[in-house]
């Protein structure tokens, strides 16, 4: 496998293991996407950011830790920072309107309040609609309150 990125770069490069057979990794075309170990299937973008989801079932910090330990070899993938790829997951689970993962979305963006690098007027617009949202659970729903204020 290729370790370079750029255009000398011809084949897929697993980086970060999901879970259930799944790696997020770097597209042939210098891209994050996800795959299998050896092949790409598509990129991050392109999916909507959905093979993301299944990392909120863990701790934030413990992701955000893992992808920031990763970023070197994901750098130039087409997202910034690991902070924007954790911002482009959160919010792709929330807009999706699948209860489950707005349920899991909520409590990292709570989580991403009390760290520095992330986009406050993000997360001031994504607690504000989920503020009201009848997704969440009374006590969800007062911990978002809390975060927002």
């Amino acid at each position: 496998m290729t370790t370079g990125h750029g255009a000398e770069m011809t084949e897929w490069t697993p980086v970060v293991y999901r879970g259930d057979g799944a790696w997020i990794g770097i597209m042939p075309d210098g891209r994050i996407g996800v795959g299998v170990e050896l092949e790409g299937r598509a990129t991050l973008e392109g999916s909507g950011f959905v093979p993301m989801w299944p990392f909120m079932e863990r701790d934030l910090p413990a992701c955000l830790g893992e992808f920031s330990r990763a970023w070197e070899s994901l750098k130039g993938g087409g997202v910034s920072t690991p902070e924007k790829l954790i911002e482009l997951t959160v919010g792709a689970a929330w807009n999706s309107g699948r209860s489950y993962w707005m349920q899991l979305a909520a409590p990292w963006v709570v989580e991403m309040v009390k760290q520095p690098n992330f986009d406050r007027e993000f997360i001031r617009e994504l607690l504000g609609r989920m503020v009201n949202s009848e997704v969440l659970d009374s006590e969800l729903r007062e911990r978002v309150q809390r975060a927002s204020s």
